[in-house]
């Protein structure tokens, strides 16, 4: 969780988290081209562990249609509510 919050405060995270079903996956929206996102990803612990696979998407959507708020990225379990 915290190289996701370094990748937010660096300004090249939007939003992650889990998503709600049988597997134990989640997603991240990055503000970068498809391959540094690639290498983004591929440098968290737990895709260099194997506890997670990797697939990069590239996603378009118009300019200004999305907004994102300011956030803090929690950098531990211990710190999810």
């Amino acid at each position: 969780m915290a190289h996701l919050g370094d990748l937010h405060d660096s300004g090249h995270l939007l939003a992650a988290g889990p998503l709600g079903d049988d597997h134990y996956r989640g997603l991240a929206l990055l503000r970068v081209d498809p391959e540094t996102a690639g290498q983004l990803m591929r440098d968290d612990p737990a895709v260099r562990a194997g506890r997670f696979e990797l697939l990069v998407m590239p996603w378009m959507v118009p300019a200004g249609a999305m907004h994102f708020s300011s956030t803090r990225f929690q950098r531990s379990v211990a710190e999810v509510d």
